[in-house]
C-alpha cells in the first residue's frame, strides 16, 4: 500500500470528519480507507505520570474523534531516540537539551515539595525551602545524574531560589519516589498532578505552600520532516487544542 495515498486518505478523513464520508468522497469502502490508516498508526512515548495522569484520559476523545485509529503508546520516563527506536512523536517535560528535534509547547507543569506527616513528626518540618539541606531529599535520576537541586519561586519577588539538596535515595521514576514519600523515606520534589489525589486525603503534606509552585515546560517533540504525516500533525493539533493551556492542576 503506497504511503503518500495512505496520507491523502488521511487528509480527507480530517476534512470530512468521518471514514464513512471520506470513503464516499474517494470512491473506495470504508474498510479500504481504515487501511490506508492503520498504515499510518504512529508511536508515541510520553513520561509515566503525565501519560497516566493526563494524556490517557485525554485521548479518549482524540479516539471517540478517529474511531478506526490505533494509539501505540509507550510510558517511559527515559529519554527514547525517536529516529533509532522508530518514534514519530514525544512528549517531554522539563528544559528540553539542543537535539536538532522540533519542539512545540503544549503546556506547563508545576512541581511542588511534600513529604508525610510521619516523616514531619520525626524529623521536623521545614520552613522555607533553605531548610531542606538538613532533610533527607529524595531525588529523580535523571541520564546525566540525580536531580539536586531543586528551584523554588520566593512568595515576595518570584526570584528564583535554587536549593541543593542531599539525600539517600535516587529513583528513575516518579511513582516510585511517591511510593517512597508515603513509606516515611523523606521529601519529593515532583508533579502536583502526580501528587493531587493524596494531597487531598492528606497523605503527604504540601510544604512551603506561600511559595508558588514552579511550573516546568511541557513540550511534544517530533523528527524534522518537510513532509508530515497528516496523521501525525492530526495528533499533534489535537495535543495543542486538549492539552494547551496555560498549567496543569
Amino acid at each position: 500500500m503506497d504511503r503518500f495515498s495512505s496520507m491523502a486518505i488521511f487528509a480527507r478523513v480530517v476534512e470530512y470528519g468521518s471514514f464513512t464520508a471520506a470513503a464516499e468522497g474517494s470512491g473506495m469502502t470504508p474498510t479500504m480507507v481504515g487501511n490506508h490508516i492503520r498504515e499510518l498508526e504512529r508511536r508515541v512515548s510520553c513520561p509515566v505520570i503525565y501519560g497516566t495522569r493526563v494524556l490517557v484520559p485525554a485521548l479518549a476523545a482524540y479516539l471517540d474523534r478517529y474511531p478506526d485509529v490505533q494509539v501505540e503508546l509507550s510510558l517511559s520516563d527515559r529519554y527514547v531516540d525517536l529516529a533509532e527506536e522508530g518514534f514519530d512523536a514525544a512528549i517531554r517535560a522539563g528544559v528540553l537539551p539542543d537535539s536538532g528535534l522540533i519542539a512545540r509547547p503544549l503546556t506547563r507543569s508545576p512541581r511542588i515539595a511534600c513529604a508525610s506527616p510521619a516523616y514531619l513528626a520525626r524529623c521536623g518540618h521545614p520552613k522555607v525551602p533553605a531548610d531542606l539541606v538538613q532533610h533527607n531529599c529524595l531525588a529523580f535520576m535523571l541520564s546525566n545524574g540525580p536531580e539536586r537541586e531543586w528551584r523554588f519561586l520566593r512568595p515576595d519577588s518570584n526570584v528564583v531560589e535554587r536549593i541543593a539538596v542531599r539525600g539517600r535515595l535516587d529513583v528513575n521514576g516518579g511513582l516510585a519516589l511517591r511510593e517512597a514519600a508515603l513509606a516515611e523515606l523523606g521529601v519529593i520534589f515532583q508533579p502536583q498532578v502526580m501528587l493531587q489525589e493524596d494531597l487531598d486525603a492528606g497523605r503527604p503534606i504540601r510544604l512551603f505552600p506561600d511559595w508558588p509552585a514552579q511550573t516546568w515546560p511541557v513540550h511534544v517533540v517530533h523528527l524534522p520532516d518537510a513532509h508530515m504525516p497528516p496523521k501525525l500533525a492530526s495528533f499533534i493539533a489535537f495535543l495543542q487544542e486538549t492539552l494547551g493551556h496555560d498549567s496543569q492542576p
